[in-house]
């Protein structure tokens, strides 16, 4: 009876909860198929009859913005720096996890302070920085930017998650005869994909999302990302709203399309994991 109650708040509190935040979603979707006469009548109308792709068809490819580059950048960007995190952090967790000595505790909590910086904070010694080793305005002074500032928040995860498996497994290795290298690489790295889901879910919605950053280091380049070609594209006051609509539909597709994706393997990485335990 009382798991039945607990169930029903649950579930007024959380479907309120979810059709507010399904709102600008359904608003962004329904919009970029409808034309601006109808947006501007009536945003919450879905007019079946008059629905159309010419939204899309006018904005993808322009004069001053091409999805497809900015695909192709935004993908580059997002792959290398996810990938080279997942790389660099895991391994360095491990140490952190399974290592203990003062001086390992203390540079792991001067890392974690990273997690309170504020981006804003160091925009102007990054550019320094990237000035001085001459990667400003170019994607690899991105991709170095995003693999310094997520470092703190990954290991976060996973030094959490390595400290839950039980060292029995490293010492049964070892007997074995495997070095560090092998224990990790084959032994606990399959076993960390709940976390690295989880890293992976984050980051890359973070590094596609994000807009000062590239506006600032990529600058007035050739190479945009998909938030700040679309910045470029729409202009401070378009009122095209039915571009605008396609935009913000074209740019956020792809990385719902992965977050649906990586969230089904989250949740069979957790059911197996708990199985496991």
């Amino acid at each position: 009876m009382k798991n039945t109650v607990r169930n029903g708040f649950r579930h007024l509190f959380l479907l309120p909860l979810s059709i507010m935040l399904l709102v600008p979603f359904y608003i962004a979707l329904v919009n970029a198929f409808k034309t601006k006469n109808d947006i501007l009548a009536s945003p919450f109308s879905l007019p079946i009859d008059r629905m159309t792709f010419d939204n899309f068809i006018r904005s993808a490819v322009t004069p001053s913005f091409n999805i497809f580059k900015a695909y192709g950048t935004s993908i580059l960007i997002t792959g290398v720096s996810v990938a080279l995190l997942i790389l660099i952090t895991s391994m360095m967790s491990f140490v952190f996890a399974r290592l203990h000595n003062r001086f390992l505790s203390v540079c792991y909590l001067l890392l974690l302070s990273g997690l309170m910086i504020p981006p804003q904070v160091i925009l102007i010694p990054l550019v320094k920085v990237l000035a001085a080793l001459g990667l400003m305005f170019t994607p690899q002074g991105l991709i170095l930017y995003n693999i310094g500032f997520y470092i703190p928040f990954t290991v976060f995860i996973y030094v959490g998650f390595i400290r839950t498996l039980s060292r029995e497994l490293d010492e049964s290795a070892k007997i074995d005869g495997a070095s560090q290298y092998r224990i990790f690489w084959s032994i606990l790295f399959p076993l960390l994909r709940p976390a690295t889901a989880s890293a992976v879910i984050f980051l890359c919605l973070w590094i596609w999302n994000d807009f000062i950053n590239p506006v600032i280091i990529l600058g007035s380049t050739g190479n945009y990302t998909v938030t700040t070609g679309i910045f470029q594209a729409v202009g401070q006051y378009s009122t095209n709203w039915d571009d605008v609509f396609a935009l913000v539909v074209l740019a956020s597709a792809p990385i719902f399309l992965l977050y649906l994706f990586m969230q089904r393997h989250f949740i069979a990485g957790l059911t197996e994991g708990s199985v496991k335990g």
